[in-house]
């Protein structure tokens, strides 16, 4: 059952996934995969299915156990529903279940069709690239494919000799045997399925500029920085990543630690219309080296989803303006951080554009079609400036950590937002009322509010 009216016939109500395992077997020159992925399921409600994600993969075997007891697992794709499997267990089981399901499955990966686009795997000139958001993961793996199910990830992925895979969390290569090459990559952070990613190129990893060290990540300054890059595109690259030190400086302070052990931007050889953020990493296309403005902005924008959309995640899509709302402020941030405009500077000029266009969109509900609306972009980040503006900058700052902080690998949604921001209003002797205004007004009223303050 859906939990989500934006993305019907995805996700599930009746299970959470806790951590995902996968061996995976690429084969670029056919675009074939052949995986294992092992499951640990925790059961909602008592049950005797669980329904997962996975869009027009094979599977060829299921296992599985309860309590370290083998189950009679049957795993079928229900007729007219090839992006789903039906795993039934064999035994109704309670809730709370924890329930260890091994799928060994198969196939010709293919994105998913979709309002907004094609979503999920993708091939490029040569290699793949794993676009996840919304609900993209089911086209490499079986999951449920819901941002509020999160879990840890041990990734093993062997591909043609001269490529690397890339996935979230720490890299190791295991091993090279003549035309294949195994690399296995951990995620001990729980996260949404829609942020794992697989991308796969003629790639070599080196230190980013103004890269820090895992010594100065524990002490809350700048993580690790890698580029994933080709070597005809690394220098190109370093230039244009030069400020990713100084970015995770200005995001640092403003947001608190970083939330992983460290970052990656990753650069295809294909041009990309948009870049988009993984958990720990980020893939931009090789138009987006150019050195310009709109460039550097989606280099601040995608890593600031560090913060605000991996760590501190909606768990439903309506919700969007609390992931694309912070990145987009973040942009402003960084203008201002790096000399080049003031924050408020370049708010306005975002007030401006939206008063030209219609104002029929309402920030918490803008409807699954108008979810990446830009509208939608710009409102949030208006709204997160107009509560800036509210409590002042001291008090707004120490509230947006603390709202990092306690919901650092969390769910959350608009009401929440909102209530955290009514228990810091008395600290800047700000009335309820006042808060309550400016959330109505931001977040349940199509019409633009005045430019705040």
């Amino acid at each position: 059952m859906s939990t989500d009216p934006y993305i019907p016939g995805v996700g599930s109500d009746t299970a959470t996934i806790e951590h995902l395992r996968v061996e995976l077997d690429v084969r670029l020159a056919s675009n074939r995969v052949a995986g294992v992925a092992e499951l640990h399921v925790r059961l909602c409600r008592q049950s005797d299915t669980v329904e997962l994600d996975l869009h027009r993969l094979a599977v060829d075997g299921a296992a599985g156990t309860h309590d370290g007891r083998p189950l009679k697992v049957r795993a079928t794709t229900p007729r007219n529903r090839p992006h789903r499997v039906v795993v039934h267990l064999g035994a109704s089981l309670p809730e709370g279940s924890l329930v260890v399901l091994r799928l060994s499955y198969s196939g010709h990966p293919r994105p998913r069709r979709s309002p907004w686009g094609t979503i999920g795997w993708e091939e490029l000139t040569d290699g793949v690239l794993v676009a996840g958001q919304p609900h993209g993961a089911s086209t490499w793996v079986p999951c449920i494919d819901s941002p509020a199910v999160r879990q840890t990830a041990d990734i093993t992925v062997t591909c043609d000799a001269g490529y690397l895979p890339v996935a979230n969390g720490r890299g190791t290569r295991l091993r090279s045997r003549g035309s294949r090459e195994t690399w296995r990559w951990v995620m001990d952070r729980p996260v949404p399925a829609y942020l794992l990613t697989l991308q796969i190129g003629r790639y070599r990893q080196v230190t980013a500029p103004g890269s820090g060290t895992p010594e100065s990540a524990a002490a809350g300054g700048v993580p690790p920085l890698r580029l994933v890059v080709s070597p005809r595109l690394q220098a190109r690259a370093e230039a244009a990543m030069a400020g990713q030190g100084r970015m995770m400086e200005a995001f640092t302070a403003a947001y608190g630690p970083y939330p992983f052990d460290d970052y990656a931007a990753v650069v295809a050889d294909d041009v990309l219309e948009i870049p988009l953020e993984a958990a720990g990493l980020s893939l931009f296309g090789v138009n987006h080296l150019d050195g310009s403005w709109e460039s550097e902005r989606l280099i601040a924008h995608e890593m600031a989803h560090q913060w605000f959309g991996n760590a501190v995640t909606l768990g439903r899509w309506s919700d969007l303006w609390l992931h694309e709302g912070f990145a987009c402020y973040s942009e402003w941030l960084w203008a201002e951080a790096s000399g080049r405009a003031a924050l408020r500077h370049e708010a306005k000029q975002a007030w401006h554009g939206l008063k030209r266009q219609g104002e029929d969109l309402v920030l918490a509900a803008p409807g699954a079609a108008d979810m990446f609306d830009d509208r939608v972009y710009k409102r949030g980040a208006l709204t997160v400036l107009a509560v800036r503006t509210l409590l002042g900058d001291a008090v707004f700052g120490e509230m947006l950590r603390d709202w990092v902080a306690r919901h650092r690998f969390a769910t959350v949604d608009t009401p929440g937002f909102r209530a955290h921001v009514l228990a810091w209003a008395p600290r800047a002797d700000v009335a309820p009322e006042d808060v309550d205004a400016l959330f109505d007004a931001w977040t349940l009223r199509p019409e633009l509010p005045a430019f705040p303050g």
